[in-house]
C-alpha cells in the first residue's frame, strides 16, 4: 500500500523493502493479529449529531500511531488541533516509530491497538495478514459522512479518483491512503523554453525532440538501472494513453492476455525508439535513483522517470530556475482510448483503524479532521506532496514540480490510473521490471518484452 519513496522515506520504496523481508517480518506476516478474527471493541459512543456524525463520546481517549518516515510529524498536528477543539475532555496521545510492526503487531495481537496507525515504511504490518484476520475497521461510514471543511459535501465526494479503489480489500474499504502522488517522467520548463522546445502532444513529434536533444548533446533518456522499476510507470502511461484502464487492469489483476494485448505491444514498440536510437544516456543501467536525478539535473538527459518526491529529495541540489515539470504521455496514435494529459496517479501513506481499538469513534473522527480542507493544505505545505483531499490547494510558494503535479491532475481529471502490481506480487514487479531494465539497454526489443512479461505473470498467477 505504500507508495514508492527513496529510502529517506522508506515509505515511497516498499517495494525494496517487500523484497527483503526480514526473518522476523517473515514469521509474523502469517499472524499479523494472532490469527484470530477481530471483532469490535464496545468503543465509547455520544449521540451522533450535527458536528459529531460519528457519536464519539467528549471524553473518550484517542490514540494516533504516525510513521516516523520523511513526511515528519508536523503534519499531524492540525488535524490534532481540529479535534482536540471540538473533543476538548478527551485525552489525546500521538506517538510516532518507524517500527510499525516491532512495536504495534503486539498490541493487535492482545486486543488492545491504537485507534489509528498510519500503517508505512518498511516496518509496515502485512496487509495481507490484517485484512485476512479482519483486523480493519471498514471506513465506509468515514465516504458518507459530511467533510468536516463544508457539511454540506461528504467525505467521499472530496477524494480524488483512485483513492477508495486503492484503500479497498476484500470488497471493503479500510484503508485511508492520505497522500497523492504522480508518477511518469520528469523534464526542465527552462530549458525546454531555452532551446525553444515545445513538450510534445503526439509520439512523432516527441521523437522529433528526442532527434533535437541528441543534435544539442543532451541525451533525451537516462533512467535508475540499479532500480529499473521507475521505468514501470512511464511505460505503463503509454499503455494506458493507447489503450485505456482495460489493459491496465489486466496488468494489475494479472491477466492471461495482459502484456500481450495488441495494444499494449503497439505502446512499447512507440518506446522501443528510444534505446534503439541511442537516445538513453551512457551508462545508466549502473545508476541509482540519485545519481540518475542528479544527470538530469546537469543537463546531461533531458527526461527521468520518477514520481512526486524527485523534487524534494533532491532538495539543493535542483539548480535555482530549473522549473521541473511532470511529464504527460504524447499520442501514440489516431486509436488512442485517453486523451493527452492522462496520468500515472495513486493515493499512498496509508492509514487505518483497527476493529478492536477501543475509540473507533473516534478514529473515524480524526480521519474526517485529516481530510479537512485545512488539515490537508497543511500536509501539502509541510509534506510537500499532494493530500488525497482533491479540493485542498498547494501553498502560494510551492516548489515548481509540485504545482506542475497539481496543475496536470486538474487537466487529467478522472483520466488517472494506478499500477498495483507492486503491492499485489513484489517478486513479479520487481522481475518485469528488471526486463525493462534490459529493455532501455537494448538487448531486448518490445514483443521480447511482452513476451516475457506475460510468461512471468501467467507464473505468478499459477
Amino acid at each position: 500500500m505504500n507508495d514508492r519513496f527513496p529510502p529517506s522515506r522508506p515509505g515511497r520504496r516498499s517495494v525494496l523493502a517487500m523484497l527483503a523481508l526480514t526473518p522476523v517480518a517473515g514469521a509474523l506476516a502469517g499472524c499479523a493479529t494472532g490469527g484470530s478474527r477481530q471483532s469490535p471493541a464496545a468503543a465509547p459512543t455520544g449521540s451522533a449529531q450535527a458536528g459529531n456524525p460519528f457519536g464519539v463520546a467528549s471524553d473518550a481517549p484517542l490514540e494516533v500511531v504516525v510513521f516516523d518516515g520523511g513526511y515528519g510529524q508536523e503534519y499531524i498536528k492540525v488535524p490534532l488541533d481540529l479535534y482536540r477543539k471540538k473533543h476538548a475532555a478527551a485525552k489525546i496521545t500521538q506517538s510516532a516509530t518507524q517500527q510499525i510492526q516491532q512495536s504495534l503487531q503486539p498490541r493487535f495481537v492482545a486486543g488492545n491497538p491504537p485507534d489509528v496507525v498510519n500503517n508505512s515504511g518498511s516496518n509496515a504490518i502485512d496487509y495481507g495478514a490484517l485484512v485476512g484476520d479482519k483486523a480493519l475497521l471498514s471506513l465506509a461510514p468515514l465516504l458518507t459522512a459530511p467533510s468536516w471543511s463544508d457539511p454540506a459535501v461528504t467525505v467521499g465526494d472530496t477524494l480524488r479518483p483512485g483513492v477508495v479503489q486503492v484503500g479497498t480489500h476484500d470488497g471493503q474499504f479500510v484503508v485511508l491512503n492520505y497522500s497523492y502522488g504522480a508518477y511518469g517522467a520528469w523534464y526542465s520548463t527552462s530549458l525546454f523554453e531555452e532551446k525553444g522546445w515545445t513538450y510534445p502532444q503526439t509520439w512523432d513529434d516527441y521523437l522529433g525532440l528526442c532527434d533535437k536533444m541528441a543534435t544539442a548533446g543532451i541525451a533525451p533518456w537516462t533512467y535508475p538501472g540499479q532500480f529499473p522499476y521507475y521505468m514501470f510507470w512511464w511505460l505503463a502511461s503509454l499503455i494506458y494513453k493507447a489503450a485505456g484502464p482495460e489493459v491496465i487492469d489486466k496488468i494489475n489483476n494479472l491477466a492471461p492476455d495482459a502484456w500481450t494485448d495488441d495494444r499494449a505491444v503497439a505502446a512499447l514498440r512507440a518506446f522501443e525508439a528510444i534505446p534503439a536510437n541511442g537516445w538513453v544516456l551512457k551508462g545508466s543501467s549502473g545508476l541509482n535513483h540519485t545519481d540518475a536525478q542528479m544527470q538530469f539535473l546537469n543537463g546531461k538527459a533531458g527526461f527521468v522517470p520518477g514520481g512526486s518526491w524527485l523534487e524534494n529529495e533532491m532538495g539543493d541540489s535542483v539548480p535555482k530556475g530549473f522549473d521541473m515539470a511532470i511529464c504527460r504521455a504524447p499520442s501514440i496514435g489516431k486509436d488512442d482510448v485517453k486523451p493527452f494529459g492522462s496520468l500515472c496517479a495513486k493515493a499512498g501513506e496509508p492509514y487505518v483503524i483497527p476493529r478492536s481499538a477501543a475509540n473507533t469513534a473516534g478514529g473515524l473522527e480524526f480521519l474526517r479532521a485529516m481530510l479537512s480542507t485545512e488539515g490537508a493544505e497543511n500536509f501539502i505545505a509541510k509534506a510537500g506532496t499532494l493530500s488525497s483531499n482533491r479540493d485542498a490547494k498547494p501553498p502560494k510558494d510551492a516548489k515548481h514540480g509540485l504545482t506542475s503535479i497539481d496543475a496536470a491532475l486538474k487537466e487529467a481529471g478522472d483520466n488517472v490510473f494506478g499500477i498495483t502490481v507492486d503491492t499485489r506480487d513484489s517478486r513479479l514487479w520487481k522481475d518485469i521490471a528488471n526486463l525493462m531494465g534490459r529493455f532501455m539497454n537494448g538487448d531486448i526489443k518490445a514483443d521480447q518484452l511482452a513476451k516475457q512479461a506475460q510468461s512471468l505473470t501467467d507464473k505468478a498467477r499459477g
